[in-house]
């Protein structure tokens, strides 16, 4: 169950990291938004490709329901790891949501219109405001977590490497460290526009993936130059993921 769920995370990446690398060519000016809207328009043009969004949805599905039998079956983790491993879970149920509304015909799922609306309803409601500064923070902070964790290389203790060739074991944490971070830091200015969003009470200010690189995009050359790093960060977060699939201890809690 868990593995399927990676395949399906490593296909996501790999894809991501192509819409990327085209905007640091093309400018932002292809028309394909860098979000999950964008890498499911595309791969959705054949019919080859909505079984694969459909695929992907029951992957992320099995990786959540594993990650939360994980927290529970565990008894010999640490209490913040089950937590972890329980966080992990209800995001990947939630993940599920965005390919399988797409193929139920909501055309806008995973777009930047689509988080401006969720944005605005959240605004709407009673203690809106902190509310949405609270999914800033969370988002800021797990952003930083993936950092220590990739900077400490911890996520070597949930893999089974020790069977592995050398030159695996050595790969999988240059893939990890690279990848890890290269994820926290595109995603961290996600939390920092939420929070301004909260403070101007506009929904507009909730910038997505889509328009923090396009943004870049629009800079001199180091812009796109940097673009092409970002690309390759997520490449490499690709490859992370087809490791975690072979060597990931999906037993337990990590």
């Amino acid at each position: 169950m868990a593995r399927s769920g990676y395949v399906a995370r490593a296909g996501f990446y790999l894809l991501l990291a192509g819409l990327v690398a085209r905007t640091a060519y093309d400018g932002g000016t292809g028309g394909e938004q860098t979000n999950a809207h964008g890498a499911l328009s595309l791969i959705a043009q054949t019919v080859l490709g909505k079984v694969a969004i459909a695929a992907a949805a029951l992957g992320f599905l099995l990786l959540g329901l594993e990650r939360l039998a994980s927290a529970v079956v565990d008894a010999n983790a640490e209490l913040h790891r089950r937590a972890l491993t329980a966080l992990q879970g209800v995001f990947y149920l939630a993940l599920t949501w965005v390919p399988l509304s797409f193929l139920f015909g909501n055309s806008q799922a995973g777009s930047e219109q689509s988080q401006h609306r969720l944005t605005g309803s959240l605004l709407n409601l009673p203690a809106g405001r902190e509310l949405v500064v609270v999914v800033g923070v969370i988002v800021l902070v797990v952003c930083g977590v993936q950092i220590w964790i990739a900077a400490r290389q911890d996520f070597t203790d949930g893999l089974s490497l020790r069977q592995a060739p050398r030159w695996v074991r050595w790969f999988a944490e240059a893939a990890g460290t690279i990848g890890i971070a290269t994820r926290g830091i595109v995603f961290m200015p996600i939390g920092v526009f939420l929070i301004v969003a909260a403070v101007q009470s506009d929904p507009q200010h909730a910038k997505g993936l889509d328009a923090e690189l396009a943004t870049l995009a629009g800079q001199s050359w180091w812009g796109p130059a940097l673009l092409g790093l970002v690309a390759l960060g997520l490449l490499v977060l690709a490859v992370y993921s087809g490791i975690e699939a072979r060597y990931r201890r999906v037993d337990r809690s990590s």
